[in-house]
């Protein structure tokens, strides 16, 4: 019984002491002269898409739950949120070349149509960003579109 106590004790202690092991929050600007809804004409319901299912860990601003500031998930927020800006941030889509762009929009395309993004993770508690056929095949639709735009234009 004295040994579970220890054990208890020494639980509660390091789950304290891991509270203060804190990662850098993703809270920069919401919008900025670079992001995809203001440089691309994005149409306002998929914008307000992109907003919801994409931009917490696709954009430099994440909307953090209430368990985001808890070690050990504000670890794994974390992660997610630089594993998805390394391969896609819509806040500086601005910056990237042609060639960047066309080849995200597929990617974009891609992903949404497996069923790779948004997360599995992600939908379990944030059930309102789950796309549906409706939705894919609006960006998707979009996608192809920007993209041709993009190849043509200048």
């Amino acid at each position: 019984m004295r040994r579970t106590l220890i054990y208890l004790i020494l639980l509660v202690a390091a789950l304290i002491l891991i509270q203060f092991i804190r990662p850098e929050n993703n809270l920069g600007e919401l919008e900025s002269e670079t992001d995809l809804v203001q440089v691309s004409q994005v149409p306002d319901t998929l914008a307000s898409i992109f907003l919801n299912s994409c931009y917490d860990c696709h954009s430099n601003h994440t909307r953090y739950p209430w368990y985001g500031n808890l070690a050990p998930f504000s670890w794994y927020l974390n992660k997610h949120v630089v594993e998805g800006k390394a391969h896609l941030n819509f806040s500086s889509w601005g910056l990237m070349d042609k060639a960047q762009k066309i080849s995200q929009l597929d990617q974009i395309c891609e992903e949404i149509s497996s069923g790779s993004m948004p997360l599995k993770s992600y939908l379990l508690i944030h059930r309102s960003s789950r796309l549906s056929s409706h939705d894919i095949m609006a960006i998707c639709n979009w996608a192809d579109s920007e993209a041709l735009e993009i190849l043509t234009g200048d």
